[in-house]
């Protein structure tokens, strides 16, 4: 019986010792708070070959951290071709931000990531340069207890300068809070080139570095890729994807991070879509979307199963293993994990190649999947009535010029397409126009409809006489009712509204404008304008403005709204969480009732109120109903107490039909103190300016107080009152 009892209690104890650790752990996961900033350069000067993909590797690595890198969208800003005088108020932002949410959280960590060009001294910012010391202060100027900082440029090792450098001990487990230090990872070494790929449509880091944290680079098949694992992936696939041209690259590391475990950064298990490459499934796996592009590459040697996290859609894949190819295809749906192995794949034929030279017995077998596209160039294709050539299928038409009076569909055109039904293409660099519309998968050029433009990147311009929708837009998007972009870079121009999703640059609309997430720029538009994250800039329409994150700027228009900080509102009614939002009553001494709401930012808020005669209600006779107010007040605090400036507008509005309203200026001070929250009493004095202009505006106002000044006439007056706040 003591032998049972004794199991018994080893047991019960473990149990609690288990139990005890799991909540530890889960106590020491809470309050983590992650930051980015993510910049993409593809201007480095004069003197520099425009980049093509150094923007699109931004966003694109932007939405990964978003997605499973832990980072909010209110916790991210982007930057497109920036200067340095940007770059540094991001850093200034970025500081703000975890000041703010620093009471809320145990542990504060900075992603910083560049792609660009940069050269052995500095990062090449259009015009301008950030020198690398500057750059790392600045950086370490940012209050993170971690800062990973990942630079996809050319001769980017110099940032590090790792000479000998070793591996310190395991670096950050998320259920740590006792963490500090940097890691600093690089594209290449001091002296190295950094490549980007037409064929990828990336550069080689980057992608593999998105891919490693898809899941890729999760070796321990815990769903979780580490520092370590990511950098040990995108080394090795750099390095093989760059050693047989002519500038081999050889990312670089420092890593200086003092704590326990290995900063975890990115979790595979929250994304929505969860591909599973089985135990049984070994060779060269390449996935790519429905419209053929690379999404991940891997050579999966192990038996372990992979997990890669991916967007819901239709994919194909290819198996090339040491004696057979498998390919297949699938389709990822939300909250649902699709395993690839060997038994849901087909086999497929493959191909005797040699390369020239070679004699017969030394020919490789080259796998060709089913389906790939076989290219086939043409200089010119002309038809009146059709171009078809078998767009994503077995035979791909590249063409210098295609002219179809209906529907017109290659591969690729390097020149101008145009058709009278429509165009489709996959490539475009050039031109192409419809009297329907236009589709293509990329646009190195401009697009021009009659009807409507669909493209999943743009590089250029899109114009259309209805609507235009794309995927990422670097240039200019222009349509005559409407434009719908995913990310946007520049401008969004139409005549009745714009949707985005990112901003950098500008949005004009006759009607309204929409961006889900961040603006970095201007939305401009007739009636309202909305943006679901942060705003650096400028919203102004005629009647709304609503921001739902922090706005480093202004909003202009009627009514404004800001659920976060807001620097300046210039509107009817403003409200922000940093500004004031109060309404107030007072009564003068020349006897009139003044009720007044002030909104907006307390350095310089709006003031619309109105001021009633008491004889008016009483039936005597009165001329006037009620004077409107109208105007901008700026606020001072000490403590409790409270000075207020004001200019005021005031237009007498009269009882009498066809009887011209009249306004007179006002200049008024006052002090307040509020002695419990939301309530704030307060003593005034105004002064009024009579003219002969507007002396109908004072023919009943009691005339307690007046002063004679040649052709202007002084109204003073004191009021007592007090304002309740909504803040």
């Amino acid at each position: 019986m003591k032998k049972i009892i004794t199991i018994k209690y080893l047991a019960f104890s473990a149990f609690l010792a288990f139990f005890a650790n799991s909540l530890f752990a889960l106590d020491q996961t809470a309050g983590v708070e992650r930051f980015g900033l993510y910049i993409g350069s593809n201007d480095g000067g004069k003197s520099h070959e425009r980049l093509l993909y150094a923007g699109t590797d931004a966003i694109a690595f932007q939405k990964i951290m978003t997605e499973i890198g832990g980072i909010t969208k209110s916790n991210g800003i982007l930057l497109l071709d920036p200067t340095k005088e940007d770059v540094d108020t991001a850093f200034e932002t970025i500081s703000e931000m975890m000041q703010k949410k620093k009471k809320d959280a145990k542990r504060s960590e900075f992603v910083f990531y560049y792609s660009g060009h940069s050269d052995e001294t500095s990062l090449l910012l259009g015009r301008t340069k950030y020198d690398y010391s500057a750059l790392k202060a600045s950086i370490t100027n940012v209050p993170s207890d971690v800062h990973v900082v990942i630079l996809d440029s050319c001769y980017s090792g110099n940032f590090i300068r790792t000479k000998g450098g070793q591996k310190q001990k395991p670096f950050l487990m998320d259920d740590s809070s006792v963490v500090k230090g940097h890691a600093y990872l690089s594209s290449s070494s001091s002296q190295e080139s950094s490549q980007e790929s037409d064929e990828i449509g990336s550069s080689f880091f980057t992608n593999a570095m998105i891919t490693g944290l898809r899941g890729a680079a999760d070796t321990s098949g815990d769903k979780k890729v580490t520092l370590n694992e990511l950098y040990s992936y995108a080394f090795n696939e750099t390095l093989s994807k760059t050693e047989n041209t002519a500038d081999p690259q050889h990312p670089n590391y420092n890593i200086t991070l003092v704590g326990s475990g290995d900063l975890v950064l990115s979790d595979v298990s929250a994304s929505d879509c969860v591909l599973t490459l089985s135990r049984e499934l070994t060779g060269r796996v390449i996935v790519r979307d429905k419209n053929s592009k690379l999404v991940s590459e891997i050579n999966k040697t192990s038996l372990t199963p992979i997990y890669l996290a991916l967007e819901e859609g239709q994919y194909g894949v290819t198996v090339i293993g040491e004696r057979s190819t498998l390919q297949g295809s699938f389709t990822l749906q939300p909250k649902k994990t699709y395993t690839i192995a060997p038994s849901n794949l087909t086999p497929v034929a493959r191909v005797e190649t040699r390369s020239r030279g070679e004699s017969e017995s030394a020919a490789q077998p080259v796998a060709v999947a089913e389906g790939e596209p076989e290219t086939i160039h043409f200089p010119v294709v002309f038809s009146l009535v059709c171009n078809e050539f078998y767009l994503g299928t077995k035979k791909e038409l590249t063409t210098n010029f295609s002219l179809g009076l209906f529907r017109s569909s290659v591969y690729q055109v390097n020149g101008a397409m145009a058709a009278a039904g429509g165009n489709e293409t996959k490539i475009l660099n050039g031109a192409q126009a419809a009297g329907i519309y236009n589709m293509a998968g990329e646009v190195n050029g401009a697009q021009g409809a009659g009807i409507f433009n669909i493209a999943q990147s743009i590089r250029g311009a899109q114009g259309a006489g209805i609507f235009n929708l794309a995927e990422n837009v670097i240039g200019a998007q222009g349509a005559g009712i409407a434009n719908v972009a995913k990310s946007v870079r520049y401008v969004q121009g139409a005549g009745i509204g714009n949707v985005a999703h990112d901003i950098t640059g500008a949005q004009g609309a006759g009607i309204a404008n929409v961006c889900v997430a961040d603006v970095t720029g201007v939305q401009g538009a007739g009636i309202a304008n909305y943006a679901g994250g942060n705003v650096t800039g400028l919203q102004g329409s005629s009647i709304a403005n609503v921001a739902l994150g922090d706005v480093k700027g202004a909003q202009i228009g009627l009514f404004n709204f800001c659920k976060g900080d807001c620097d300046f509102q210039f509107g009817l009614v403003n409200y922000s969480r940093n500004g004031m939002f109060e309404i107030g009553a007072s009564y003068t001494t020349d006897q009139k009732i003044r009720i007044t709401l002030n909104s907006g930012n307390k350095h310089l808020y709006s003031i619309f109120g109105v001021m009633l005669n008491p004889e008016h209600f009483d039936n005597r006779s009165s001329e006037r109903v009620a004077t409107a107010l109208f105007g901008l007040g700026s606020r001072i605090e000490v403590w409790k107490f409270n000075f207020d400036l004001e200019l005021l507008a005031n237009e007498v509005l009269f009882e009498e039909s066809g009887k011209k309203t009249k306004w007179y200026p006002t200049i008024r001070t006052s002090a307040g103190f509020t002695p419990v929250k939301h309530l704030n009493v307060f003593a005034g004095f105004a002064m009024s300016f009579e003219t002969s202009g507007n002396s109908e505006a004072f023919v009943d106002r009691k005339r307690n107080m007046v002063i004679d000044a040649g052709r202007v006439t002084l109204h003073p007056e004191f009021d007592f009152g007090a304002r309740f706040s909504l803040h």
